[in-house]
């Protein structure tokens, strides 16, 4: 199974033991000065789960794999009483290094998210 089919599972199933694997040890994810940038493997597993835990659901329209990594196009549909439009769309990229995902992008537009993932 490709890298691409194993984030689809881990989103369809919601099944964080089926994304940990595709997570290189020193995964980023954000920017250093968010207060929720993740370093490594186990951050970004814990951001996931809390997301998941809060009743956050993401569903995956697009799924390409690029040149640098893998676009994942998503509807988000935020839980009542989060800070956030109930539904909206988002780009992730996930760059990849020796088959790992070694660092996870958020864009708002598909334009950038594609050109970052070499489409």
């Amino acid at each position: 199974m490709s890298v691409t089919e194993q984030i689809r599972a881990a989103f369809e199933t919601k099944d964080l033991t089926l994304l940990a694997p595709l997570l290189a040890e020193d995964v980023r994810w954000g920017d250093g000065d968010q207060p929720r940038a993740c370093r490594n493997r186990q951050q970004v597993l814990d951001t996931f789960g809390g997301l998941l835990g809060s009743g956050v659901e993401g569903e995956i329209t697009e799924l390409a794999q690029g040149d640098h990594g893998i676009l994942c196009a998503l509807t988000v549909h935020w839980p009542e009483g989060m800070d956030r439009p109930r539904h909206g769309q988002l780009w992730q990229v996930y760059l990849l290094r020796a088959g790992l995902i070694a660092e996870i992008r958020r864009f708002d537009d598909r334009p950038n998210a594609a050109e970052a993932a070499g489409l």
